[in-house]
């Protein structure tokens, strides 16, 4: 099984380096990835985190419906429904680079300085799938603020007299699923069970379902059906992730904008890079880390649908 040695370190005769002072090569190139593909920073609302422990509470502003009421009666003072509140850690994650004066001497090709571009790539990589997470457990482990998981049948309201609310949608992604999505987020309710409308914005699915999904938002007649009617209500955008884990699951996303989006990244220490080279060494001569510190969760999916297929 191929090796390569992982102290950080690009120098002459260990790990990814050494085919670079090798003179059976008549040229050497450098294979660059691309940062294609982050899709799902604009579906977060980000806010700012004063620690490495970050509490998230909100309050209700919808009150019960007024009563028949005189001016001589007592007045039939309400309050709202109190909020839920839910609690992250901050993970701090680092990663750095270092580069030897005696590879740059030695080197035939001149490409070790980009080798290391993927120092600022790997992390915004490692940000992706923090997002994606939060759909790939969502029908299981990732809970929002209520206890339940974010994609559920069953949540709570915050005045728990008036029942719960459904954003979970079952079987594989196709036109009448689509619509049954669409469906709850259009019934979806308020803490006190009154309407709340979501209008869907965007339907997020993995590579598997992109044909499916474009046909159902791009057709004029409704697909996989004989009697040649019109589509209706599927103007919708399609995102693809390929970070996305199941091949079957799909999740109707509302319009709703800010702290509504219901699913969000508490930041600490934005993604940074800084030097590193050390005093003592003058031989190592370039040497960089990249670091920053956050938490992305769920509060709530009153502006999201989802199907596990």
């Amino acid at each position: 099984m191929p090796q390569f040695n992982r102290t950080g370190t690009i120098q002459r005769g260990a790990g990814a380096a050494v085919d670079q002072l090798s003179r059976d090569f008549d040229v050497m190139d450098v294979v660059k990835e691309e940062l294609d593909g982050l899709v799902l920073a604009p579906l977060f609302e980000t806010v700012d985190a004063q620690s490495d422990n970050f509490k998230m509470g909100k309050v209700t502003t919808a009150l019960p419906l007024p009563t028949r009421n005189l001016d001589t009666e007592g007045i039939p003072y309400t309050e709202p429904a109190p909020g839920f509140s839910k609690e992250v850690d901050l993970y701090q994650y680092r990663q750095g680079v270092r580069i030897t004066d005696t590879l740059l001497a030695a080197e035939r090709y001149g490409v070790s300085k980009s080798m290391v571009e993927g120092l600022v790539r790997g992390p915004q990589w490692k940000k992706e799938y923090q997002r994606a997470g939060i759909f790939n457990n969502g029908f299981a482990s990732e809970l929002g603020a209520d206890g339940q998981a974010l994609f559920a049948n069953a949540h709570p309201h915050e005045n728990i007299d008036r029942g719960s609310w459904d954003n979970l949608e079952t079987g594989a992604l196709d036109y009448d699923s689509y619509h049954a999505m669409r469906l709850l987020l259009r019934k979806m309710e308020n803490s006190q069970g009154y309407p709340d409308i979501v209008q869907p914005k965007c339907l997020l699915v993995p590579p598997d379902l992109e044909k499916v999904a474009k046909e159902i938002t791009g057709a004029d007649r409704e697909p996989d059906t004989a009697l040649n009617k019109k589509a209706v209500i599927n103007n919708v955008d399609v995102i693809v992730s390929n970070f996305l884990s199941s091949t079957s699951a799909a999740f109707l996303i509302g319009g709703k904008m800010g702290d509504e989006r219901g699913i969000y990244e508490a930041e600490l220490i934005s993604l940074n890079t800084k030097d590193t080279k050390p005093s003592d060494n003058p031989d190592i001569v370039w040497a960089k880390r990249t670091k920053f510190m956050n938490a992305v969760f769920a509060y709530s999916g009153k502006n999201m649908v989802g199907t596990a297929g």
